[in-house]
């Protein structure tokens, strides 16, 4: 079996693209009423329109069906009071507040390790999985649901921007080594054509989405003036950080 083999999207080797069960609490490619999936032929999560496919159809991806553990994914946040933020479900301790100020993959890096907060210096950059428990898929900056609009983070963080993007330590291989997952807390932009054939910033992929970006470059550059991908991802490349450790 290879990529792209069967399935209706036979002949594009992305796709791997499952259901999950979690709607989209707003909507995204201009209104659509859209579902979180995730590519495992890329590793993103993103949201999928939910009721028309490609060319019009219907909208099919694969599913994968779990069973058991009820309690798996819901947080138990505290709010220790010091800056940080322990997560009793993971063993993992958050920092309270972001970077502050977007920044490079590398200097992403350096700050979270160069932290001393609460005590401890032992912070770091968390990776694609650890930071992506930390979502709040009730909340979006666009959600339907006004008591429900911010950032896709629970309320106990301090978060600069609704609309940040936060780096992970987790870095591509094969043909992408330049680039790092992030995760738009904020809405996931891109470039899409409008009704009268011109590209305009939207919504493409929802807040929550899980994506990537060039871990050096100049934003500004022309070759990302329209974004990147099929989907016109916006590039950003200076993202904010939110630092991690284990709980001793």
């Amino acid at each position: 079996f290879r990529y792209g083999n069967v399935g209706p999207n036979a002949g594009r080797v992305i796709d791997a693209q499952y259901w999950s069960s979690t709607e989209y609490v707003g909507t995204t490619m201009n209104g659509a009423a859209t579902v979180f999936g995730v590519n495992f032929a890329d590793g993103r999560i993103k949201c999928y329109p939910r009721d028309r496919g490609r060319e019009g159809g219907a909208a099919v991806h694969y599913v994968r069906y779990v069973r058991g553990n009820p309690e798996y994914g819901k947080n138990r946040f505290v709010d220790n009071r010091d800056g940080t933020i322990s997560d009793l479900a993971t063993g993992l301790m958050w920092s309270k507040a972001d970077s502050g100020k977007a920044m490079s993959w590398q200097d992403a890096l350096g700050w979270a390790e160069g932290l001393q907060l609460a005590g401890h210096d032992d912070w770091r950059l968390p990776d694609a999985k650890e930071l992506q428990s930390i979502v709040d898929y009730t909340r979006a900056p666009d959600a339907a649901d006004a008591s429900r609009r911010g950032p896709a983070i629970d309320p106990v963080f301090h978060t600069t921007d609704a609309e940040e993007w936060c780096w992970s330590s987790t870095t591509h291989v094969g043909g992408r080594e330049g680039a790092a997952v992030y995760v738009a807390f904020g809405r996931a932009m891109g470039y899409m054509r409008g009704p009268g054939g011109e590209k305009r910033l939207i919504n493409v992929h929802g807040a929550g989405a899980q994506r990537s970006d060039p871990k050096t470059g100049d934003p500004k550059s022309p070759e990302y003036a329209t974004g990147r991908g099929p989907q016109g991802d916006e590039i950003r490349i200076f993202n904010y950080a939110r630092a991690v450790r284990s709980i001793n």
